[in-house]
């Protein structure tokens, strides 16, 4: 399993995703003054997910329900998921 930060260090990872992810890792009172409104959705197994967030384990996790905001249905190495973009 590759870690989502080893993704963030990888040049040929997608630009969009790994601003995303980026975003998504920094410290708790940043996301609270400048929260992130993007959305991310990606590709798994063949089916369209929105990623909601990643660990400090490094795996991402992912939603079917592309409202939800918190909460998650799968926690996934961030290499199985490809198709990335802002819209489902």
């Amino acid at each position: 399993m590759r870690h989502v930060d080893d993704f963030l260090d990888d040049p040929t990872s997608d630009p969009y995703a790994a601003q995303w992810l980026e975003l998504f890792r920094r410290p708790a009172i940043d996301k609270m003054r400048a929260p992130n409104k993007e959305k991310l959705f990606a590709t798994y197994e063949g089916r369209r997910y929105r990623v909601i967030g990643c660990s400090q384990l490094g795996d991402v996790w992912l939603t079917a329900d592309f409202a939800r905001e918190n909460g998650y249905d799968k926690r996934v190495d961030v290499d199985t998921l490809s198709e990335w973009s802002p819209t489902p």
